[in-house]
């Protein structure tokens, strides 16, 4: 029996956040000294979760291709507002991929937009958690998405900004806690609130981003959506068959 490598990866993590938490009930000294390294483990292994499930997935060629341009479109996106404090389109731009494309390509993109992106800001254990946060954003886009098919609008998308944007900045304000605090439980509540007018300013960006391209956004990433969706119908071989035969059978009536 072959054991899919998305399932080791899924018992992998949960090995991982299991004893992290026996860590933080019975040995805070010691997690406080290991945290930063335990966490990016951690995250190592959600990753490979991701990256496990796209390559086992049956996604066309197309799609492929579709997902991985999309992850560097987005990622360029983030430059040219560098000089803004937490100002720019990608948290958007996953929210849009995840609402149209499904959960594996909202979260794909989210991987591919910090691992890119940060060749230009610059790699660090903040990685890591970029890219699990941009792949929750697709992920939980995909699931509203998914109740809503066809009736996805530009309100949706601003409502998902700030709930997402806000989610996202408190995994990031907690990643800093973590990794740069040692998880010293003096320092939590001050690094949250440090982190509040960053979180704000996300949101900001987000509501403007979604107001001013939402519509034409979504409207064209429904359009590659129908061109690239390929789907397979196992009733499509009986089709094909009776056609062929009934082609075969009118031209054995030519004959006679």
């Amino acid at each position: 029996m072959r054991v899919k490598l998305s399932t080791l990866m899924i018992v992998a993590t949960l090995a991982m956040a299991g004893a992290m938490l026996y860590l933080a009930m019975f040995q805070q000294k010691l997690l406080s000294s290991y945290a930063a390294f335990l966490s990016f483990i951690l995250l190592l292994f959600v990753v490979g979760v991701i990256l496990a499930r796209f390559e086992e997935s049956e996604i066309s060629s197309k799609e492929v291709a579709l997902i991985g341009i999309l992850g560097a479109i987005i990622a360029a996106s983030r430059i040219p507002f560098a000089a803004l404090p937490n100002i720019q389109p990608c948290t958007f731009l996953i929210i849009c991929t995840g609402l149209v494309f499904g959960a594996l390509a909202g979260a794909m993109a989210g991987v591919t937009t910090a691992a890119v992106s940060n060749f230009f800001f610059g790699h660090g254990p903040w990685t890591p958690w970029m890219m699990v946060a941009w792949a929750m954003v697709g992920m939980v886009s995909a699931l509203v998405g998914k109740r809503l098919r066809e009736e996805v609008t530009v309100t949706h998308v601003i409502f998902l900004g700030v709930i997402l944007g806000l989610a996202y900045n408190v995994l990031m304000d907690f990643s800093s806690w973590l990794t740069f605090y040692r998880a010293v439980p003096d320092l939590f509540l001050p690094t949250m609130v440090a982190g509040i007018p960053y979180g704000i300013l996300h949101v900001i960006g987000n509501v403007i981003f979604a107001a001013v391209l939402g519509r034409p956004v979504l409207t064209l990433f429904k359009r590659f959506r129908r061109r690239t969706h390929v789907s397979y119908r196992p009733d499509d071989d009986e089709v094909v068959m009776s056609a062929s035969a009934g082609t075969a059978a009118m031209a054995g009536n030519r004959t006679k």
